[in-house]
């Protein structure tokens, strides 16, 4: 667990308008910046960051929280990687305890220490194994190359690594929930890889996430790759990009590949600024992962229609993630390990140097595919190009855009902006924002309209606080009832650090509907000019309700007083209070 200090000390130094404006473009809007929230589709920007209280809040989603809340859920962490990644940003190292193997560990470390074992046994045996070793020397694997990226190989043995992971006391239960393990038919386990080179897939951290694992023959299915385990991801991940972080953020641009050859053997000719795709098209979370290193991407996929295929669903998921894309184009009957392999370094890197922007390889695809120039192959591109010109988030690119696809297609530019109108953009998939609750912070939180304005005026401005102390005291407010709960967390934070740091009071706050609740109620006051009016109309409105509420009780108890025939003392007693109540009222509200 890391310390509150720790995050607080995070929490200080980060600035959310600038990590956010990393993610997604935002405008300045007085104190306040604004954009297009990332959680759901929207035209009209209704995500607000404020600088002055460090927060983000939707009101279009009502999705909120501070900068650790948006890393998380942007890039889909968990809250100590959130934690982990925000402070590299802003240059905080956090300390980190080591340990070995230990049964009384979290499961995600145990999966992490048995994939550590595995890779320690397969490269072990890939060194021992001449057959192997001879297959990877085939391709131009150099055993440097081996060595660095731990390569290795699994025997055909059914039980080789089983049995050498429960000698250093793995449970087969981790093994199984880490995707090294099968259960068969007769109850007893045996290895998922057996008589094939092993290619460890490590996470941005160094950590060995999961495996890809190939045949030494043509025998099918050629590669046998982990499944989704709680630590490994395909679509979150990426081949060698442990390897090239450095690299990226050096020359400030990616060259994407497809297979682990394809990244293997550029990578020791030299060309370390590379990653591979684990053999899909560009994700969703790989993009939003090379963004954190770098916002500059040359995709280089097999010259197939497969290969294409994959460039464009890559591409247009980078486009509206706001990446600098370009696709370079080898020969015919070449992808990037057998072109280094054939012609070197440098020619493939030329390549690079020439790739096209997306907008220019897509329509020259385009083109090729729709032949002619007829009205029909026409408005056939530019359907397609619309597509992915509408994805883009900044309005004078996509201005550009529409500007070039006219004069590329020679089509009237006022004709192609009532055709992108009728493209929904969907530039990001809405999703579950997977934070996980508990019965009692799932609890809907019940607020007046009032009583959550007045919630956020406290948030706003500390001085608010003592004046609606002053209004409501303790007996005058529902016991239990959540706007007191809600004042009383944010009198004890003012209490104790003299300020109201939304940013540290969100982090100290454990229930996540109170977090949401104190959001939304401080995004309800954003914009009132006047807010020492705002609290009268609150307080007299509260205060109102609550008479009517009591009166509405005491007409119940008189009427059955009434009914029962009650001393006539107590039928009084009743009647004077419900006249003091009206006096109140109208008090409250004079006519």
């Amino acid at each position: 667990m890391i310390p509150d200090h720790i995050i607080n000390q995070i929490l200080d130094k980060a600035d959310i308008a600038e990590i956010i404006s990393s993610y997604m473009p935002l405008k300045r809007a007085g104190r306040n910046f604004r954009g297009n929230c990332p959680f759901h589709n929207e035209k009209t920007p209704s995500f607000m960051a404020s600088p002055d209280k460090q927060i983000f809040h939707c009101f279009g989603c009502g999705a909120g929280g501070n900068v650790i809340g948006f890393v998380m859920k942007y890039e889909r962490l968990e809250f100590p990687d959130a934690v982990e990644l925000v402070a590299g940003k802003v240059g905080i190292s956090i300390p980190k305890a080591t340990s070995g193997y230990e049964p009384n560990r979290t499961e995600n470390a145990k999966i992490h220490s048995a994939n550590e074992a595995a890779v320690q046994f397969y490269h072990y045996t890939l060194l021992e194994t001449g057959a192997a070793s001879e297959y990877l020397k085939k391709r131009g694997i150099k055993e440097e190359t081996i060595k660095k990226l731990k390569l290795g190989y699994a025997p055909s043995d059914w039980n080789a690594f089983l049995n050498f992971a429960k000698k250093k006391g793995i449970d087969v239960n981790i093994l199984q929930r880490a995707g090294l393990a099968l259960p068969g038919k007769d109850g007893n386990y045996y290895d998922r890889f057996r008589h094939r080179v092993i290619f460890p897939i490590y996470n941005n951290k160094g950590q060995v996430v999961g495996f890809g694992a190939r045949v030494l023959d043509e025998a099918l299915p050629k590669y046998i790759n982990s499944p989704e385990t709680p630590v490994y991801n395909k679509g979150s991940n990426l081949y060698g990009l442990n390897w090239a972080v450095e690299k990226i953020k050096e020359k400030d641009f990616v060259i994407i590949v497809e297979g682990y050859l394809d990244f293997l053997t550029p990578f020791q000719a030299g060309v370390e600024n590379i990653a591979a795709s684990l053999g899909t098209a560009l994700t969703n979370g790989q993009v939003r992962l090379l963004k954190r290193f770098t916002k500059n991407v040359v995709m280089v996929f097999d010259s197939d229609s497969a290969g294409e295929s994959a460039s464009l669903r890559g591409l247009d998921i980078a486009v509206a993630e706001g990446l600098n894309v370009k696709v370079a184009t080898l020969p015919s009957g070449y992808d990037p390990d057998k072109f280094v392999k054939e012609h070197g370094r440098d020619k493939f890197l030329k390549y690079i140097e020439g790739a096209a922007d997306f907008f220019d390889y897509k329509c020259a695809l385009l083109k090729a595919r729709f032949k002619g120039n007829g009205v029909d192959s026409k408005a056939k591109i530019a359907g397609e190009m619309l597509n992915t010109i509408a994805k883009v988030p900044n309005a004078v690119s996509r201005s550009e855009y529409v500007k070039r696809l006219s004069q590329n297609l020679d089509v009237d530019p006022e004709a192609l902006w009532i055709e992108i109108k009728k493209v929904r953009p969907d530039q990001r998939p809405s999703f579950d924002l997977g934070v996980t609750q508990t019965a009692e912070t799932a609890k809907p939180v019940c607020l007046h309209v009032a009583e959550k304005m007045l919630l956020g005026l406290a948030l706003d401005d500390h001085d608010f606080i003592s004046h609606i102390r002053r209004h409501f005291k303790e007996n005058q407010v529902r016991e239990g009832n959540d706007f007191n709960v809600l004042l009383e967390a944010v009198c004890d934070f003012w209490n104790e650090h003299k300020t109201i740091n939304m940013a540290k009071l969100i982090n100290s706050t454990k229930n996540e509907s109170h977090s949401k609740t104190m959001l939304d109620a401080y995004a309800s006051v954003e914009n009132i000019q006047d807010k020492d009016k705002c609290l009268k109309d609150c307080v007299k409105n509260i205060k109102q309700a609550q008479i009517k509420e009591k009166m509405k009780m005491l007409q119940q108890e008189i009427k059955t007083a009434q009914d029962t025939k009650k001393d006539s003392g107590y039928q009084a007693k009743l009647l004077s209070e419900y006249n003091d109540l009206i006096r109140q009222k109208v008090e409250v509200c004079p006519r």
